[in-house]
Order: C-alpha cells, then sequence, then structure tokens
C-alpha cells in the first residue's frame, strides 16, 4: 500500500509538472555510515564472562527515504513518508517501514489539525534532525518522543505561545539499545553483550494497544529562547503488564502510564542550545532524564568566524544527559543508570552529485556510561558500547 502511494504520487507529480507547480512533490534522502571499531558478536559464556568479543569496522548503506507532500484543495496538505532498510530481510523487522501518513487540515489563522501517524507535536520538543542535531537520537529522545504517534493532533500560535494537544492510540513499554550499530540486530552474539536496552515508548504497528492516552504542550517565546511545558498520559493493557513484569521484579501490575516536563531552545545565531527534563511513570515505575546540547552553527550567509576559518560552513555540536530508573539494580541492563556524551561534527559538501540539495558529513562519537552494579558477589561488567561513525547525508 504505502509503495503504491509513494509511485502514484511520483506519477502524479510527473503528470502536473507539464501543467505548471506540481499538487505532489516527491524527494528523498540516502544516510550511509562508516563505523569505526564498532564491539560486535559479544556472547557471554556460562559464567558471565564476555567472550568472541570483535571490534569491526564498516561501511553500511543504511537508510533510504522517500517522502511525498500533496497541496490539497482549501489548504489541505497530504504526507507519507517510508523508509527502506537495504540491510533487512523482507520479513519480521521488515525492511519498509511507514515512518509517517498523515492530513493536515486548518483550523483558522495559525492552527491545524493533524490525522493520521506523525511525529507527536504535544510533548517536549520534537526530535527531528534539524532538532537533534546529532545524527542520532539520544537516551531521553528514544524514552519519551522518538516514537511516532498515530491519532488526531491540534496545533495552534498565538503570538509568542503556542498550544498543542492530542489524542492518541496509546503506546506500548518496551526498549530501544543504546551503542547499536544500524544492523546490530543482524549479529549472531548475545545484543545485550554490545548495548544497553532501556525503558522506552514504543509505536507498534504490528501489535498495537486497545488503549488511548492524551497529550499537550503549551509553549512561550521569550526573545530567543522558546519554553515549554508538557503532559502527557494513558492506560495500558495486560499486554504491557506482562512486558514489564518480565523485566522488573518490582512491577505491582499496575496499567497507568503518566509522563510530564520541561524543556527549553536557545537560537541566536551561529550559537544554539536545547535543555530537556522529563518524568515518566510507567506502571508506577518511576524513570526520568536530562540533558543539554549546545551548537555553533553558521548562518544562513555564512558569515564570521565560519567563513574565516574555511570556505565551507560547518557545525559543532555537545551533548551531555543521564537517564535513571527507580527500580533495585539487577543483572539485567534495564534497570541501570545511564549517562551519555555526544560529540557531532558536520561538513557540509558542495557537489552537484544528486542535484543541488543538502549534502554532508557527519562526524559523530557518544561515549556511553552505565552505573554496573554490585549484586552480591556479583560485579555487572560495564557494557562495551561507545560508538564513533562517519556518516554521509545526501538529499534528492
Amino acid at each position: 500500500m504505502v509503495a503504491s502511494f509513494v509511485l502514484g504520487a511520483v506519477a502524479v507529480a510527473t503528470a502536473a509538472e507539464a501543467q505548471g507547480p506540481p499538487a505532489v512533490e516527491v524527494h528523498g534522502w540516502l544516510l550511509t555510515r562508516y563505523y569505526a571499531d564498532q564491539t560486535v558478536n559479544a556472547t557471554r559464556d556460562s559464567s558471565g564472562l564476555i567472550t568472541n568479543e570483535n571490534e569491526d569496522s564498516w561501511l553500511e548503506w543504511e537508510r533510504v527515504s522517500l517522502y511525498a507532500t500533496a497541496r490539497m484543495a482549501n489548504g489541505k496538505t497530504g504526507y507519507a513518508e517510508v523508509y527502506i532498510h537495504p540491510w533487512l530481510p523482507n520479513n519480521s523487522p521488515s525492511f519498509l517501514y511507514l515512518e509517517s501518513m498523515y492530513l493536515d487540515v486548518p483550523a483558522g489563522p495559525d492552527a491545524f489539525f493533524r490525522i493520521g501517524k506523525g511525529r507527536n507535536l504535544t510533548f517536549g520538543i520534537v526530535p527531528s534532525y534539524g532538532n537533534r542535531k546529532t545524527s542520532n537520537y539520544s537516551p531521553l529522545a528514544e524514552t519519551f518522543t522518538m516514537d511516532r504517534a498515530l491519532g488526531i493532533q491540534y496545533v495552534q500560535s498565538s503570538g509568542d505561545d503556542n498550544l498543542a494537544f492530542g489524542i492518541f492510540n496509546a503506546q506500548r513499554p518496551g526498549n530501544r539499545p543504546t551503542g547499536m550499530a544500524a544492523d546490530g540486530q543482524l549479529d549472531t552474539g548475545a545484543l545485550t553483550a554490545t548495548t544497553v536496552p532501556h525503558l522506552t515508548d514504543r509505536d507498534s504497528p504490528d501489535n498495537r494497544s486497545g488503549q488511548l492516552e492524551v497529550s499537550a504542550r503549551l509553549g512561550r517565546q521569550m526573545d530567543d529562547i522558546n519554553v515549554g511545558i508538557s503532559g502527557r498520559a494513558g492506560a495500558m493493557d495486560d499486554t504491557d503488564s506482562a512486558y514489564l513484569a518480565s523485566v522488573f521484579p518490582t512491577y505491582t501490575g499496575n496499567q497507568t502510564r503518566i509522563r510530564y516536563g520541561l524543556d527549553a531552545t536557545y537560537r541566536s545565531m551561529p550559537f544554539s542550545g536545547t535543555f530537556q527534563y522529563y518524568v515518566g511513570t510507567t506502571g508506577g515505575i518511576r524513570h526520568d532524564g536530562w540533558e543539554i546540547l549546545l551548537g555553533a552553527e553558521p548562518s544562513s550567509q555564512c558569515t564570521g568566524v565560519w567563513r574565516e576559518m574555511s570556505s565551507v560552513c560547518k557545525g559543532l555540536y555537545v551533548r551531555y544527559g543521564q537517564y535513571e530508573v527507580d527500580v533495585p539494580e539487577t543483572l539485567n541492563t534495564m534497570t541501570w543508570d545511564t549517562e551519555q556524551l555526544a560529540v557531532s561534527y558536520v561538513l557540509p559538501l558542495q557537489s552537484s552529485f544528486l542535484g543541488n540539495y543538502p549534502k554532508w558529513l557527519q562526524f559523530e562519537y557518544e561515549r556511553n556510561t552505565e552505573d554496573a552494579p554490585l549484586i552480591g558477589s556479583v560485579q555487572a561488567d560495564e557494557i562495551p558500547n561507545d560508538m564513533f561513525f562517519v556518516e554521509l547525508f545526501s538529499a534528492f
């Protein structure tokens, strides 16, 4: 269905170009990474010692994104985007992922409804490529804001104030592994020996919850700073309870989910920064985290110190954050507190290959640290999950 939509959009756009501005525009981007000295294929023997641990470097064609925007009558806009992961098989997990499909409907001056699946605009800072600055998501974003939402959103701006709220199909509790390469789940060894999973909200298209959740964010622009407060609440079902019970021995069967937090974004070129702090209770299990990101990036005219350093503009970003889960620590890494330092350097490329669209190299390093506990007389090992990669991004 998704592939048919995109192919159909290409045909409509091609036909419309002969008559004027197209009603449908189709674009995309390619993502290729070179991982350096990534720990892979690690397994544990019966005594718990890590064996068969290797450090490999390899080139990975990580992703192709195709997206189409359709301009309709009365100001409506349709949008669909699919991700293609060339390294994945045709079955579960599939190489084809529906990232977004929604309809935007105007609802008066500076307001609209968004109906369908896409980024959640109603909680915290939306971690889109431009907002997060680094290529990888942070553990905080993976936990609270990364996964797509399915439902109805209302977004309104009034002067310096902005309001957004929504009703969604509830996400499920799950996990995402910090320090995992794009194709890490295909390694033959135990993934838990080279990554650190942590509790997250997950969009599960193949196993959707029948519960609902509501979410809202109130923001205000104050000179160069935008600040916001957010809240989200919903219910879980027996499938969610079974998952939590399998991970956390102290889980009591509670089926409520609550999220709230603060965020702030600063932008005064060439400097930018964000701060986020979120708290969650998932079935009564409290987990929270914070992060701060500071960056220096070129202005649209590429002036000042950037022009003096090079004829090509650059961007440099540093992010630090901590994530904690309030449960007794076990040998399961999902009960561990973690922190991450990420440094990312962006070098735009001047090339006409694939047209005059944005292209850049991104050099990114993650230092991931875990609070490995002492359980009785057993000292847990800190997981070797630091990461460095060079990424080529090319739009078309």
